[in-house]
């Protein structure tokens, strides 16, 4: 809107300017132009021009010549392209580090024996003079134990010293005054207090083969423990005539299971004057270490029936003969 009205001011002026000139020139000249714009002349001269040899067709005594001009084409602008700088740095050429990776050492792996260990050999704890070296040389396993393996013996050791009443009833009370308990071959069996300490040394040591509560696995052979005798308060067996049980009758000798320091091991197994028998190796070494003599040698050192199941503490009743 604002070009239009700028035009017509623009064409305005020019009319305006048109008048003013007209209005010098005078009237008559202004009369006459504008006549001959109103009413252009109806003839048109016959002559006709060639354009194209007035600038050729000129007479060379005019002074002006008008030559024809030949103008050079103005070449086209070129809008440069611009190109980004090509960098003239060589790039670092990129080198691998040469990493020094550490060696793992191979460590051979702990192998888990698959084969039962050996139990490892238990050096017994010292008690007064037992175990033994030499337990076949005591004096119980010869002739001076006719000496001491008496009633007498017995009871002066382990019944109080007292002079029996009838039937033994004083010395048996004695006796059960002083038992205890102790741990062996898998059972709780009772003993006399001191004879305690060698029959809990016996079953430490025999310990180490259990395998579970009648099961021993010993180096000889595999045994199994089925019965078990130690106190009571009864006769000898070999020694007495008539009943065993019966301790007031005259032919009972007391024996040394009535003062809780023998002890009868699986008894169907390795009966009384039975020829065979089988007790393990391991038993018997054990006990005859800690003071004990073994009823299966009887036979050989006293011409007497073989009584392989029984253990007898011996050491300090004979120990000074």
């Amino acid at each position: 809107m604002e070009d239009r009205f700028r035009n017509i001011k623009m064409f305005g002026a020019m009319i305006v300017s048109l008048v003013i000139i007209l209005f010098v020139s005078g009237k008559t000249g202004m009369n006459s132009w504008i006549n001959d714009i109103i009413n252009p002349p109806t003839k048109i001269s016959s002559i006709k021009i060639d354009y194209n040899k007035i600038l050729t067709d000129v007479d060379p005594n005019d002074s002006f010549v008008m030559s024809r001009v030949e103008f050079a084409p103005i070449p086209p602008t070129v809008i440069p392209t611009l190109i980004p700088p090509i960098p003239t740095q060589v790039p670092t050429q990129y080198i691998r580090p040469n990493y020094v990776f550490p060696t793992r050492k191979y460590v051979s792996p702990t192998l888990i024996p698959t084969s039962t260990p050996i139990p490892p050999t238990l050096i017994p704890k010292k008690i007064g003079d037992l175990p033994l070296d030499e337990p076949l040389k005591q004096p119980y396993y010869g002739v001076p134990s006719r000496i001491c393996y008496t009633p007498e013996y017995f009871i002066r050791y382990y019944g109080g010293g007292l002079t029996p009443n009838r039937c033994y009833a004083n010395v048996e009370a004695n006796v059960e005054a002083n038992l205890i308990k102790v741990n062996l071959l898998g059972r709780s069996v009772q003993v006399h207090k001191d004879a305690a300490p060698y029959f809990q040394a016996i079953g430490d040591e025999l310990a180490k083969y259990q395998k579970d509560s009648k099961t021993f696995e010993f180096p000889s052979k595999i045994y199994t423990i089925n019965t078990i005798g130690t106190y009571v308060f009864r006769c000898n067996t070999n020694s007495s005539t008539g009943d065993t049980w019966d301790t007031c009758q005259s032919g009972c000798v007391i024996g040394t299971h009535a003062f809780g320091i023998a002890i009868d091991i699986n008894w169907v197994e390795n009966c009384n004057g039975c020829a065979n028998y089988d007790m393990p190796k391991e038993i018997v070494d054990a006990f005859e270490r800690w003071g004990f003599r073994w009823g299966g040698r009887y036979k050989e050192l006293f011409g007497a029936r073989i009584d392989a199941m029984h253990f007898e503490y011996m050491y300090d009743m004979c120990k000074d003969l």
